[in-house]
């Protein structure tokens, strides 16, 4: 009776402690566990109770040592846990143990944890323990004597400076509160001077020699500072006399410029025709070349034609309606040769043109004309 009643009592206790619940083991990684990591300790998912800690033991990653913590977690919770999640050691309390927290990211990947794959610990809580011991440590440093003098040299320094000792301090406090929302633009502008420094470290051997040239200029010019002091005496000199030209002359200057105005203008509106001129010169500058090439003779192969009719009034009378020419219109003729006879004409308003002209007749006047006169109709362009 009195094993069944041990046995009874194992097993509670056995069940107690989850010695029958299914376990899926996951391991932790972390820089250090801490001194209040012990097994048996929570694990929890978002809060959430979902494990116990196993053991506590140190690995080698990567030839560096890391605290490996092994958690005994239900498997119907691995289901939930993303594989991108962040694991924390925190603790309870101040003074209290720890435990393993996971958190959810914000944006949990689709992946569930493998339990082959090991966690990385992103954050570890520093207990107070080890911030006593880290200030013990610090103490022990320090000469206690040379420290009370110090505490005092600082508190006479202060001495009746609290009220502007403590306005610096909200004044402080103010620039920090400017500076807070600023925090962004200052992180770009901190990441743009690492840029910065990249580019100066990369020229940092032409600037170097730049340097070193520099040295030798200033060599030179210590060697030559009597020719240069010759020099500035001279560029003073000359331009006083400068001076003196141009302030008499600055009135002529003034009005050559306003005069030059239109005629730029002229310039810049008929620059296509120039164009054109330019152009058409240089084509025939090597063909008018060739009728000197015997060194004494001009050749020419011309022939005679009759002057046009004698202008008409009033239908010839001059006129300046003429456009065309700049802004490139009509634009540069290509060269005439007899696939482009006869040569294109431009007809312009200007009272002397032959396109009026819609027939065919002799030219006017005739001979007889100068002796008799006209004696049928008028002296029109088209009778």
């Amino acid at each position: 009776m009195a094993i069944l009643i041990v046995a009874v009592l194992v097993l509670t206790w056995m069940q107690f402690r989850g010695a029958f619940d299914e376990k899926t083991q996951l391991t932790v990684l972390s820089n250090r566990s801490g001194l209040s990591m012990d097994p048996g300790s929570k694990v929890t998912f978002n809060g959430v109770p979902i494990g116990r800690l196993t053991a506590v033991g140190v690995a080698d990653v990567d030839g560096e040592q890391q605290a490996q913590l092994t958690l005994d977690v239900k498997p119907k919770y691995l289901k939930l846990i993303p594989e991108n999640v962040t694991a924390e050691l925190k603790a309870t309390t101040v003074f209290g143990n720890k435990y393993i927290s996971f958190v959810a990211p914000d944006n949990p990947s689709s992946a569930r944890v493998d339990p082959s794959i090991p966690i990385r610990a992103k954050g570890v809580t520093t207990e107070f323990n080890t911030l006593f011991e880290t200030i013990t440590a610090i103490s022990e440093q320090i000469d206690p004597i040379k420290l009370n003098e110090t505490l005092t040299a600082t508190a006479q320094a202060l001495d009746g400076l609290g009220e502007k000792f403590g306005q610096s301090i909200v004044n402080g406090n103010d620039i920090l509160s400017d500076l807070n929302p600023r925090m962004p633009e200052i992180r770009r502008d901190i990441a743009g001077l690492a840029d910065l420094g990249e580019v100066y470290a990369n020229a940092a051997p032409d600037l170097f020699d730049g340097l070193t040239n520099a040295v030798t200029t200033a060599h030179t010019l210590n060697e030559q500072r009597g020719n240069l002091d010759q020099v500035l005496v001279a560029a003073v000199g000359f331009g006083n006399t400068g001076g003196d030209i141009f302030e008499r002359g600055g009135p002529y200057l003034v009005r050559g410029a306003q005069d030059l105005l239109p005629v730029s203008a002229n310039f810049d509106r008929n620059s296509p025709a120039l164009y054109c001129m330019i152009h058409n010169y240089a084509e025939a500058a090597p063909k008018f070349a060739q009728q000197t090439r015997n060194g004494y003779a001009f050749e020419l192969h011309d022939f005679l034609v009759g002057a046009p009719n004698a202008w008409v009034y009033p239908d010839n009378l001059p006129r300046v309606n003429a456009t065309g020419g700049p802004e490139g219109r009509p634009g540069c003729w290509q060269p005439i040769t007899k696939d482009l006879w006869p040569a294109p004409y431009l007809v312009m308003d200007t009272g002397a043109s032959i396109a009026p002209y819609n027939h065919f007749e002799l030219g006017q006047p005739l001979v007889t004309e100068y002796v008799w006169g006209r004696q049928i109709g008028e002296h029109t362009i088209n009778p």
